[in-house]
């Protein structure tokens, strides 16, 4: 819960920052054209920035109500290596699909679409509402937000959110989690054939 926790203040830590320092969001949001021209560090930094209040307010809601789980679940490390490397990877599916844009990129999304994937993987079988109010498996969620995504992404219905950012938030967790329960199972086999599955 620790690490949780401390994402949850940082961000609001620097989504404080923002408000009081000119440039601060210019310097540390993902322009993707800056990024790749030099500006490496804003593929780590984007993700702890934020558009508005409610942008926040919804990210750090939804990391706290997954996040908590996932990370007892996984251990700190894991998790904290999951919330980073698919916040990584959500940006770097957005560059590849959409290109060189000077368009700033910020948030938390894609890093929180990984936990929401790591927890469908973890308890699939626990039940999520997906919108309109409709109660689905986790994994089964999971897979509903990742289409979901897409389309909105493919049609251009949301003008101004980076959807496909938030599938490569989705495919980055799963990629991951996919890894991790394989090489779990490469260690049962080494302990007099003992294993264990995820629930």
């Amino acid at each position: 819960m620790r690490v949780t926790l401390s994402l949850i203040i940082i961000s609001a830590v620097i989504f404080i920052a923002q408000a009081l320092f000119n440039g601060f969001t210019e310097l540390f949001a993902l322009t993707p054209a800056m990024g790749v021209g030099g500006s490496y560090w804003q593929f780590f930094t984007y993700m702890f920035l934020h558009g508005d209040i409610v942008h926040i307010m919804i990210n750090m809601f939804v990391l706290f109500i997954f996040g908590v789980m996932v990370e007892r679940t996984l251990g700190w490390k894991k998790y904290l290596i999951l919330y980073i490397v698919s916040g990584v990877g959500s940006s770097l599916l957005y560059l590849m699909l959409t290109g060189l844009s000077y368009t700033p990129m910020l948030g938390a999304s894609g890093a929180v679409f990984a936990v929401l994937t790591a927890y469908g993987f973890l308890f699939p079988r626990n039940i999520i509402f997906v919108p309109p109010g409709i109660p689905l498996p986790a994994r089964f969620a999971v897979v509903f937000f990742a289409g979901f995504e897409l389309f909105l992404g493919l049609t251009g219905l949301q003008p101004g959110i980076a959807n496909f950012g938030h599938i490569g938030g989705i495919v980055t967790g799963a990629i991951l989690m996919f890894y991790w329960k394989h090489t779990e199972r490469q260690k049962a086999h080494e302990f007099n054939g003992f294993e264990f599955v995820w629930e």
